[in-house]
């Protein structure tokens, strides 16, 4: 397994992406989630091939392979194995979740959320009329407790949406976990949306579950929504799949007009099948370097900034930091931008438990990883 070397930051700063161009040349982010790594080079030479061949045209060759690989991949990494029959092609993890939301939910209708929480998902809520039943997890090491879930549900809840593993905290959820959610959607009748996008990237010593393995009752309600986007840094070419294990979705879906949801553009299809065919050794390079990074930010804030609240994630390149005994104020990350030249990602933008909070990412190199580290100690001392 070759070591996977991140992009310099002269390379960098030449990006036209929003990670590096949104601020100034003064600026180290580690904000939005894409990774300081170039792309598996399978990727590349699958694009390359399509650009060099003119193959523009109309073409569904790599869209229609895509739940068989979907499904290989899941099996192979997983355990979890899945008729490709009912794998859908999304333009995104979000397209999905909006889709099935607007289906079978109403306005005013309430949806768990696990927070603090992923902000699109906030927004998902808020733009199509839906309720928020806000359900915290515990500050203690993130785990999710069965009576307060229990006791949020009300007679207009409809469905739970889940993020596992869980984007900002990087908790990855057990099997009991995973078995309480499964209970209170059978007693109430809930459909399951679980957003497994972070599923390739978890730590040694934790095992990803996906929602839909707990037994044949959860994955009767379940739509599992996955994408090789934050595995392979292919965010924006815009591919995600969703297993459609919810009869009733599965039927309205097909009531849509065919071409209502839009397609993937060839481009997000080919790359998404070469990087589930052939990105396997690739992806196992970055698993060990994002590991080694997450080691690194930990040990640095143990040594230079205890104050920090901070769990080493279990799961993704995300680090969610508690500030508050530093009296930033509710958004650290709007004073850390100005005194320390860091963009950190606003705990505020993740709900009411985010208050004093920040998310860092350290999918980068050492290097910069240590230039941020050295600009927060630096600027909180």
């Amino acid at each position: 397994m070759a070591a996977v070397e991140p992009l310099d930051i002269d390379h960098l700063r030449h990006l036209s992406g929003i990670k590096w161009s949104r601020y100034g040349p003064d600026v180290l982010p580690a904000w939005v989630a894409d990774m300081d790594i170039a792309p598996p080079p399978v990727v590349v030479e699958a694009l390359r091939g399509l650009v060099e061949r003119g193959d523009f045209g109309y073409n569904r060759h790599a869209l229609l392979q895509l739940p068989d690989a979907f499904a290989r991949w899941q099996a192979d990494r997983h355990n979890w194995a899945i008729d490709p029959a009912d794998v859908r092609v999304f333009c995104d993890v979000l397209h999905a979740i909006d889709t099935a939301l607007w289906l079978l939910t109403g306005p005013g209708d309430g949806v768990v959320l696990f927070t603090p929480i992923y902000p699109p998902f906030l927004n998902a809520l808020a733009t199509t009329g839906r309720r928020l039943i806000d359900v915290p997890l515990d500050p203690d090491g993130w785990r999710l407790d069965s009576e307060r879930l229990s006791a949020a549900i009300d007679d207009r809840t409809r469905a739970i949406l889940l993020c596992n593993p869980h984007n900002p905290t990087g908790r990855v959820f057990d099997e009991g976990e995973l078995a309480t959610i499964a209970r209170v959607a059978e007693e109430h009748d809930l459909l399951i949306l679980s957003d497994e996008v972070w599923a390739d990237l978890v730590h040694p010593g934790a095992t990803h579950r996906p929602m839909s393995t707990i037994g044949p009752e959860a994955a009767a309600r379940t739509l599992t929504i996955s994408a090789a986007s934050k595995a392979f840094n292919l965010a924006g070419l815009r591919c995600a799949v969703a297993h459609v294990g919810h009869a009733g979705l599965a039927t309205r879906l097909a009531e849509l007009p065919a071409h209502l949801l839009g397609a993937v553009g060839t481009p997000g299809a080919e790359a998404t099948l070469a990087a589930w065919t052939a990105g396997g050794s690739w992806l196992e390079a970055v698993r060990a370097h994002l590991t080694e990074r997450r080691d690194q930010l930990t040990g640095r804030l143990a040594a230079d900034l205890p104050g920090v609240g901070y769990s080493p994630p279990e799961a993704t390149y995300l680090a969610w930091l508690d500030l508050r005994s530093y009296g930033l104020g509710d958004n650290p990350a709007e004073v850390l931008l100005d005194r320390a030249g860091v963009a950190l990602s606003s705990g505020p933008d993740f709900g009411v438990h985010g208050l004093g909070r920040t998310r860092l990412n350290f999918a980068t190199s050492a290097s910069i990883l240590d230039q941020i580290i050295d600009r927060l100690v630096a600027a909180l001392a």
